[in-house]
């Protein structure tokens, strides 16, 4: 799986991915801290990871196409810490709405924090202060 920058990218490789649903994309905040993940030269993920201050970001959003493997999520999760120490911060802010990602984070050690950088009252937010990422690029 390969990784693209959407901030370079043409409106058209959004339309292509996302369809008629491009009310996420309406922000220009999500394309210029966007990505897509490539499987097979074909995407099958999008995620943005948000600047909160130097030591955190904040995986915002991430949208899977339905035929996508059911390890992606994980994958995501995985990629945005990467590009997190990457960016020399060690703290990623994640938002929850379901259960499933609530027990998915649990399992990757993140806790629930109090408070997130986003005004949003209803989930809840988790945070890893402890991003253990291999610093190996290739295998």
């Amino acid at each position: 799986m390969n990784l693209q920058a959407t901030n370079s990218l043409s409106e058209q490789a959004f339309a292509d991915f996302f369809g008629q649903e491009t009310s996420i994309i309406k922000e220009a905040e999500m394309k210029q801290y966007g990505y897509f993940l490539y499987q097979n030269k074909r995407v099958i993920a999008f995620f943005a990871l948000f600047p909160v201050d130097k030591m955190s970001y904040w995986l915002r959003a991430f949208v899977m196409k339905q035929s996508a493997p059911i390890t992606l999520p994980m994958t995501i999760i995985q990629s945005a810490e990467q590009l997190t120490t990457n960016y020399g911060a060690d703290q990623l802010y994640i938002h929850s709405k379901s259960e499933a990602v609530d027990d998915l984070l649990t399992q990757l050690g993140y806790q629930q924090a109090k408070k997130g950088p986003g005004n949003i009252s209803e989930g809840t937010w988790w945070i890893n202060n402890t991003l253990i990422v291999d610093k190996c690029s290739t295998y």
